[in-house]
């Protein structure tokens, strides 16, 4: 079997993201679960979590950091049972600027301009309290894990109106409600930001202040973000880039569609189509 990391990000401009390219499986794999470690964590990769596969696969990380990271995959057979890992792959795509969308939905993705406010503060609290019991003299700690970070600032300074409304996208609207958690990624220039990258942040509101009303012009606005730090929600679930209706629009018929690749692999990886059905 052969895993392969490949840097997809087409530009400095594009979000980051690398493909895991997984072929030559044994007949008996019947699923698999991806893991990067990057920083000392290890962590399970969004969306291949016990994921089908029949002799290859091939997945997108959207969350992929900055910083070097290390993938390999748990095999497992039809029954469940774990068949062992594979050699593990290594990458780092050292990008730079900082890079948030909604954690469920990549195709949010914004690079975005943090204010001198963001990250100024960060606190780690541990949950706890004295007690006194009758007769001491001194109290008794009460206390729980450390948590992770508690009412961290992310402002973004927003310099026009369609990326001040990718931001509040974030939070879903009406027509499309969703978890109201960020992925937030930091590039190798905040690095002394000391906060981990994929960052998830619980953020229940983003609060908009225009910056040149007083003025009487200029779109700039504020985007006010302060949340807590939160597991990542339904990590074996994400909303994928490159769709089934993707190729359908693109192709005139299935046998159209059949004859451009020879496998259903290569027709799963023609990322450019993503988007095309325009839905």
């Amino acid at each position: 079997m052969t895993l392969v990391i490949n840097d997809i990000t087409s530009g400095p401009d594009d979000p980051p993201k690398v493909e895991l390219l997984l072929t030559d499986l044994d007949s008996a794999v019947a699923s698999v679960t991806g893991y990067r470690l990057s920083s000392g964590v290890e962590e399970e990769v969004s969306g291949i979590i016990r994921a089908r596969v029949a002799g290859a696969g091939s997945w997108i990380d959207h969350e992929v950091p900055a910083q070097r990271s290390t993938y390999r995959f748990e095999l497992f057979d039809a029954a469940g049972v774990s068949l062992g890992f594979t050699e593990s792959a290594s990458i780092e795509l050292g990008f730079s600027g900082c890079w948030m969308h909604s954690s469920l939905a990549p195709s949010t993705a914004v690079k975005v301009s943090l204010a001198a406010s963001a990250t100024a503060s960060l606190s780690r609290p541990v949950p706890g309290s004295v007690v006194y019991p009758k007769g001491r003299r001194v109290g008794v700690v009460v206390a729980g894990p450390r948590r992770g970070l508690s009412g961290v600032v992310f402002d973004v300074r927003a310099e026009d109106l369609e990326t001040a409304d990718k931001i509040q996208g974030f939070l879903g609207s009406e027509v499309s409600p969703t978890v109201p958690v960020l992925c937030i990624r930091m590039g190798v220039d905040h690095a002394g930001v000391r906060v981990r990258s994929p960052l998830f942040l619980a953020v229940f509101d983003i609060a908009e202040e225009s910056i040149n009303v007083a003025w009487g012009g200029g779109e700039d606005t504020m985007q006010r973000i302060q949340g807590d730090e939160a597991a990542r929600p339904a990590p074996g679930i994400f909303i994928p880039l490159l769709r089934r209706k993707d190729l359908n629009a693109y192709y005139a018929s299935r046998a159209a569609l059949n004859s451009s690749y020879l496998t259903r692999l290569a027709a799963n990886r023609d990322y450019p189509l993503a988007g095309y059905s325009g839905d």
